[in-house]
């Protein structure tokens, strides 16, 4: 089975281009553009592994890390 990833990333083209090459290396991966839709994507669904963009929109990379890790131990 794939591992699932989720990707956070503001930047469509980049996200689309991680995502695809991702996708071919057999990882599973859900794409949120937000800190805040990302939060609440890994709220409701178990993932393998987090990729993170430092600087979002709505708040920082930083910020939505230290939000995960309070309450899981996701790479």
């Amino acid at each position: 089975m794939a591992e699932r990833l989720l990707l956070i990333e503001d930047d469509q083209r980049l996200a689309d281009m991680v995502r695809d090459y991702l996708a071919a290396a057999g990882y599973r991966v859900s794409h949120a553009a937000t800190g805040g839709e990302g939060l609440r994507l890994e709220e409701r669904e178990a993932f393998d592994v987090l990729v993170l963009d430092l600087m979002l929109p709505d708040m920082d990379g930083l910020e939505v890390c230290r939000r995960v890790r309070a309450r899981s131990e996701v790479p």
